[in-house]
């Protein structure tokens, strides 16, 4: 099997890739190379879509003054609806006020990553160009070519995490870029050099969301493989059916 050409070597298996792709909402303080945007915006265009017409549209911005402007209303955005979230979900209390617990270190990251997202390195908006009425399958277009471009840049060093921050600022963000109304701004998307690393993420057991045969009955080789990590966030999962 041969490779693309020009294509800079991956730093990870697609598997490992795959398992260790996490959030990354710090970034350092430096440029992503075009030559690296050039291949993790080359994987996000290889993604599959509805009827392989590839209606998804990738918008980047950098450090140009209309990038900076976008930036800024989207930091806006996020920081209302990140503030109205914390007091909603009560991220500060509970468990919250033990600096230690899961929910306040992600408190603590959600915070530091609106409070910055001016300096984010790259912004990028995944848009889907309706060519018929929207539907709950139209994601199906868009979606994958998001998932691609965070493993393209995790597999080069990078990392990224996809938002809806954008919603808030919508109006402004087409005007001032030029969106047309027939585009579905999908997502917000922010990337760069982590701060930190990379490592598992953690997810609930396969045996809680794989099933055979019938609804809420695991297969027998629905186990995860040794080492790894859980959690018990998200909705409770539901009882298996009666026989």
């Amino acid at each position: 099997m041969t490779e693309p050409r020009g294509l800079p070597p991956d730093t990870v298996g697609l598997l490992e890739g795959i398992a260790t792709t996490r959030a990354i909402r710090r970034y350092r303080d430096e440029p992503i190379p075009a030559e690296v945007l050039r291949a993790i915006l080359f994987a996000a265009t290889r993604a599959p879509s509805g009827s392989n017409r590839q209606p998804f549209r990738m918008l980047v911005l950098t450090d140009g003054p209309k990038a900076a402007e976008a930036k800024r209303l989207i930091a806006e955005s996020a920081r209302r609806t990140w503030g109205a979230k914390r007091v909603a979900d009560a991220y500060d209390a509970g468990s919250g006020t033990d600096p230690s617990s899961p929910k306040a270190r992600t408190a603590r990251a959600m915070q530091h990553y609106v409070d910055h997202f001016e300096t984010v390195p790259v912004l990028i908006l995944p848009c889907l160009v309706r060519y018929r009425a929207p539907n709950s399958f139209e994601g199906a277009s868009v979606y994958p070519a998001c998932q691609n471009l965070l493993l393209a840049a995790r597999a080069l060093g990078y990392g990224g995490v996809l938002t809806g921050f954008h919603f808030g600022a919508e109006a402004a963000l087409r005007e001032l870029l030029g969106v047309p109304d027939e585009a579905f701004m999908a997502a917000t998307i922010t990337l760069g050099r982590p701060v930190g690393r990379h490592g598992p993420v953690r997810r609930r057991p396969m045996a809680e969301l794989v099933y055979e045969e019938q609804w809420g009955t695991p297969p027998a080789w629905a186990v995860d493989p040794p080492g790894t990590e859980h959690t018990s966030a998200g909705p409770p999962t539901a009882h298996p059916p009666s026989r």
